[in-house]
């Protein structure tokens, strides 16, 4: 290596945790959470494909070395805390599949994304 090359490091573990759980949230919200709103329709129709084009965002930012990729992901973690309160809870909307439990799912990802978001947080490297 010649002196003033820049070596290209991988980003860090922490923020690798952060980023595989929000990629298992955005295949989530993909596979499961945007076909169930747009079937339910309403606001959510529009409110979850931005939550997971914001959620990409974020991945994306973090790969760059950017905070700002940590913020979204716990902005998303927040909204997935109160997501299926608001739809399950407030606008008494059913699962799809008629499982009670399903919004215990959502909220450990929510609390893991958080988590890892500001773990990696804390332990940010330029």
């Amino acid at each position: 290596m010649k002196i003033g090359q820049e070596v290209k490091s991988r980003p860090s573990i922490f923020c690798q945790a952060a980023m595989a759980i929000m990629l298992i949230q955005l295949a989530h919200k993909i596979v499961r959470e945007i076909p169930g709103a747009i079937k339910m329709g309403g606001p959510g129709a529009i409110a979850v494909p931005i939550f997971a084009g914001l959620l990409a965002v974020g991945i994306l930012l973090i790969v760059l070395k950017n905070k700002w990729g940590l913020i979204l992901g716990i902005i998303d973690g927040a909204f997935m805390i109160f997501q299926p309160v608001l739809v399950h809870i407030i606008l008494a909307h059913p699962d799809q599949n008629g499982i009670w439990w399903y919004p215990i799912f959502p909220w450990i990802q929510a609390i893991l994304i958080i988590y890892f978001c500001r773990l990696a947080w804390k332990n940010w490297s330029e």
